[in-house]
């Protein structure tokens, strides 16, 4: 018995003395543990197979969950070359970790983890850009921080100052703040509206007010803490 997913590697740990327990972000199975047999050895078959960001079909029996197999579609070599690069994409790598429980399937964010990874591995982008734009399309599946032309609560269109509540991670005006609520600038505000109206291919023509996109991801780390209770690590 043994089943094939379409699946990248999000997490690995040692095992034992050569193996090693990979977490994998499937396409069929959502978030899934598998166990690599001696990868550990120079020569093993299967090495590559222990690397984050390995993308391809893991074949797996069942129900011992040893990975018998990979087709290697991708190994995003790229984001392992350049230190820069490397600590986002685990960023997203870590939302994955949090957002999604074992067994759980959610195909749109196996396709938007995809697409993120592959804008930072391969597109002439500011990575952090794409790092942005990922946690925007995570807490708008959520229902979180959607309203970034209109005051979540009363529904006006932005005119002046705007802000996140903390206690619901959404974007109000100055009417409908309360005092657990964070200010986001002008130029945040702006950043915030063009990223999440861009597509990943995309990201390359923007260029974004100096400064402006460590003050988002400032606010989105926040929002993420109050959601999730975790903070991300980033640069």
């Amino acid at each position: 018995m043994g089943i094939k997913v379409k699946a990248i590697v999000i997490g690995a740990t040692d095992y034992k003395e050569k193996d090693k327990r990979i977490t994998l972000f499937s396409l069929e199975k959502g978030k899934i543990y598998a166990t690599l047999k001696s990868v550990k050895s120079p020569n093993a078959k299967l090495k590559f197979a222990k690397e984050l960001f390995c993308f391809g079909d893991f074949f797996i029996d069942t129900p011992s969950m040893i990975v018998t197999g990979v087709d290697v579609e991708n190994n995003m070599f790229e984001l392992t070359k350049d230190i820069d690069k490397y600590y986002i994409a685990c960023a997203i790598l870590d939302v994955v970790n949090t957002v999604l429980k074992e067994g759980e399937t959610n195909a749109p964010l196996f396709l938007e983890t995809l697409k993120a990874l592959g804008a930072i591995a391969y597109d002439n982008v500011n990575d952090k850009y794409v790092l942005i734009k990922y946690l925007l399309s995570v807490f708008s599946a959520m229902g979180y921080f959607v309203a970034l032309s209109n005051c979540s609560v009363c529904g006006e269109k932005f005119s002046g100052k705007r802000y996140l509540n903390l206690d619901f991670g959404e974007v109000v005006c100055v009417a409908c703040k309360s005092a657990n609520c964070i200010e986001i600038s002008a130029r945040a505000g702006t950043a915030l509206k063009l990223l999440s109206e861009t597509d990943y291919d995309k990201l390359s023509t923007l260029k974004l007010s100096k400064g402006s996109e460590d003050e988002v991801l400032n606010i989105l780390n926040i929002n993420f803490d109050r959601r999730f209770n975790k903070k991300l690590k980033l640069l």
